[in-house]
């Protein structure tokens, strides 16, 4: 992470928990870990906006106790359609934005149909739903991950835990750009 402050001297860190998510129309490096839980980055530079969340279940509607407008975060759909929600208004169009999708790991002992999976299933249907694409995804797997998102680039950085790979979504090392 030194290493990434260093080369983005001018923006501010953010750290999001599990069912947090933002907008930012500054420059910020939003930085998470994920196991099971997903989250999904929106980057939409000409409009300089940039957006990300940590969500920790797939969707609002299978858990009927808990009301969504209240934490859309925690959700993978809601957390999408939130987010979107807020670009628009802000005058983007769903074809100007650039959606990278990450998370989903599974446990070895985990059901067929583990979170991690539905997470990861419930992101990919979500955004095609609304016509979003998606440039790079890191999903899936048995280990979990750090993220950060520089939301002046839409470079995001991975490092998979108990593990010394440290790449982007377009598997260069951290240090170089991609897009």
């Amino acid at each position: 992470m030194l290493g990434l402050i260093d080369r983005f001297p001018d923006h501010t860190l953010a750290f999001l928990n599990v069912a947090q998510g933002g907008l930012y129309d500054r420059p910020t490096m939003a930085h998470t870990v994920l196991g099971s839980c997903v989250s999904v980055t929106f980057f939409a530079p000409r409009h300089g906006l940039a957006a990300i969340f940590h969500a920790l279940l797939p969707r609002s509607t299978e858990y009927r106790l808990h009301a969504p407008e209240a934490t859309p975060y925690k959700f993978v759909d809601t957390a999408i359609t939130t987010l979107v929600h807020r670009l628009v208004h802000r005058g983007v169009r769903p074809g100007d934005i650039e959606c990278k999708v990450f998370g989903g790991a599974s446990a070895l002992f985990a059901e067929e149909m583990s979170v991690g999976r539905r997470n990861v299933e419930t992101a990919f249907a979500t955004l095609a739903d609304l016509g979003l694409r998606v440039a790079a995804s890191n999903v899936g797997g048995e280990r979990g991950r750090k993220i950060v998102f520089a939301s002046s680039t839409g470079e995001i950085f991975v490092r998979l835990l108990n593990n010394n790979c440290v790449g982007n979504a377009n598997g260069k090392a951290a240090g170089r750009s991609s897009r």
